[in-house]
């Protein structure tokens, strides 16, 4: 009851307060002008954090639940990122400087009880809890990067913290977090594309230290287990975190330096696309959403090896994730580049040697394979003995699998271009892995209480696993990339419901500079009348051509029978010319 007034207190503050300070600073000129680094087109108002910050205490105040010296460091060091953002937004401070004074409060906090309580080594979690509060505190805050980003992905991670809160009985970490929701969602009413009114550094600071602060205070050693311990405050913030390894993975990579602001987030990606704006923030919110709940629920629910797997699942999906988004071309010609040393190379050694990448994706695939199929033949629950013998052959399986992998050169191809032939090798190279393992067992352990389901098992896994990771990518380019902008596109036919029409239709998908769009075949066999090929539909024979036009809008339509000889068609030309309609005939490349 307290955590859900506190929320009401707080958005209904900072809802009230923001447009007065919006009135306020265009009045006295408290406004941030369009830069060519920065994503808004129009002069906009700033110090919206003054409102959620007043919010935000409001909310806390309103509450019962204050009263450890670690409460108060909390709201302390709330209030010190808040002044630290305010002097920057007026002074526009150095960042060596800001880093220092967040460095000096994190110390601070920490050294007031506000840290995690987890390693066995005590003297390692103190550096452990300072580091993870200046990294959230900026993750945040260059998350700030488009209209309605940080205020709702905050509000979000607010939400699931404030639940968690409430599942563990921590009632100060609930009602802080439902605070920080309400007045986060007060400030989004304004914030939202097209922003009135932007939070600035007194805002994204005191978002991002509050909530790395609350998500360190559920981080106990009591959780049980680390995996438990840690997933609740990983998943709620899922999107920041992701969001500042990228930008500072492909800066380093590219020569920039990590500190100067750019438009290549993961926002601005998305939108480079062919995402609005709004559906790029609908996107990330929904992955933080997603990924807080899940990670609720796991910690709720399910065991630490569960949770492990499926944890390890989704990391590997969101490295595909900002893989795929490192790809898109956002930098051009321009942007200030700096020389560096190292990041060249360790540019060269990932961005362009995939295999490390694929090999790594693949270790961690066969292990959570392995591990799931254990879980799944004990109902979820290993006992020690169990566990110890799948820890002890996990060595065993890996390597094998990862020697079959290679033998059938799955390590050479290009996950983009993923084939049936590739698909049949993975079967070949995961049926060999399964079998040497099964020989291993026999040659080392005699299979002892080893269990033949759950091999059986594995192997079906494994090949799920390693198979969807191959098809994720492909998924990516043509699922994401070829309908992002389709309704851009030139709406056309192809004519050939065959081999030909089947490649060029690949093609055209497969492309995101042509500027065209299959909406269906035509062919002379009626036989093949509403038949799909890769989705689209055959709309009808030749006789169907000038209502099929017409009904769908075509201007263009494409010939595509590569055994055809070259006559026959005149009366397609001839209709197309009378309607207006582009006609083209594509050549095989190769004359047989």
């Amino acid at each position: 009851m307290h955590a859900l007034l506190s929320m009401i207190v707080a958005l209904a503050v900072t809802a009230a307060l923001t447009p007065v300070i919006i009135r306020l600073a265009h009045q006295r000129g408290w406004v941030v002008a369009p830069r060519e680094d920065r994503w808004h087109r129009r002069p906009t108002a700033i110090f919206g954090g003054i409102g959620i910050a007043a919010g935000f205490f409001s909310g806390v105040l309103v509450s019962s639940s204050i009263g450890g010296l670690n409460h108060w460091a909390l709201l302390g060091g709330a209030g010190a990122m808040f002044l630290l953002g305010l002097a920057d937004d007026i002074w526009e401070l150095s960042p060596q400087f800001k880093f220092l004074v967040q460095v000096v409060v994190a110390s601070a906090v920490v050294a007031m009880g506000v840290s995690m309580d987890l390693l066995p080594w005590k003297w390692m979690n103190v550096p452990l809890s300072i580091l993870w509060l200046v990294g959230i505190t900026n993750a945040l805050n260059i998350l700030d990067n488009m209209d309605g980003l940080a205020a709702g992905v905050a509000g979000v991670a607010s939400v699931v913290m404030a639940i968690s809160g409430l599942m563990s009985g921590l009632a100060f970490q609930a009602n802080m977090a439902a605070a920080l929701a309400g007045a986060a969602v007060g400030f989004l009413f304004y914030n939202f594309h097209p922003a009135k009114i932007f939070m600035g550094d007194c805002g994204s600071l005191m978002l991002g230290f509050t909530l790395a602060a609350l998500g360190l205070m559920g981080v106990k050693g009591e959780a049980g287990h680390v995996i438990l311990a840690v997933i609740v405050p990983l998943g709620a913030l899922v999107v920041p975190l992701l969001d500042t390894t990228l930008v500072s993975f492909v800066r380093t990579t590219s020569g920039r330096s990590i500190a100067q602001g750019g438009r290549d987030h993961t926002s601005h990606r998305l939108v480079m696309l062919g995402l609005s704006e709004r559906k790029a923030v609908g996107v990330l919110l929904g992955i933080s959403l997603g990924c807080g709940l899940g990670a609720l629920g796991l910690s709720w629910l399910a065991t630490p090896l569960v949770t492990l797997v499926v944890a390890a699942i989704v990391t590997v999906v969101l490295v595909f994730f900002g893989v795929f988004l490192g790809s898109v071309e956002v930098y051009g010609d321009k942007g200030q580049r700096r020389r560096v040393r190292w990041g060249p190379v360790l540019g060269r050694v990932v961005m362009h040697k995939k295999q490390l990448l694929q090999i790594a994706v693949d270790m961690v695939l066969f292990s959570a394979s392995y591990m799931a199929a254990y879980l799944l033949r004990f109902e979820g629950r290993l006992n020690p003995p169990t566990l110890n013998l799948v820890l002890k052959s996990l060595p065993v399986v890996v390597g094998v699998k990862m020697v079959a992998m290679w033998i059938f050169g799955l390590y050479r191809g290009e996950w983009r271009y993923i084939s049936i032939h590739d698909l049949i090798q993975l079967v070949k190279a995961c049926l060999l892995g399964s079998l040497g393992v099964t020989a291993a067992m026999v040659l080392f352990w005699r299979f002892g209480h080893y269990s033949r389901a759950a091999m059986i098992i594995d192997f079906f896994l494994g090949l799920m696993f390693v198979a969807g990771s191959r098809l994720l990518v492909r998924i990516f380019y043509e699922a994401v990339v070829g309908n992002l902008a389709e309704n851009k596109k030139v709406p056309v036919v192809v004519f050939g419901a065959g081999d030909g029409g089947e490649l060029l239709l690949r093609e055209l998908k497969g492309n995101p500079r042509l500027p065209y769009r299959v909406v269906g075949f035509i062919d002379d066999d009626p036989a093949k009348l509403n038949q799909l090929i890769h989705g689209v539909p055959v709309l009808g024979t030749r006789q169907d051509l000038s209502k099929v036009i017409a009904e769908y809008g075509v201007k263009q339509v494409f010939i595509s029978i590569l055994s055809a000889p070259e006559e026959g068609f005149e009366d397609v030309f001839e209709l197309c010319q009378r309607l207006g309609v582009g006609c083209q005939r594509i050549r095989p490349m190769i004359k047989l």
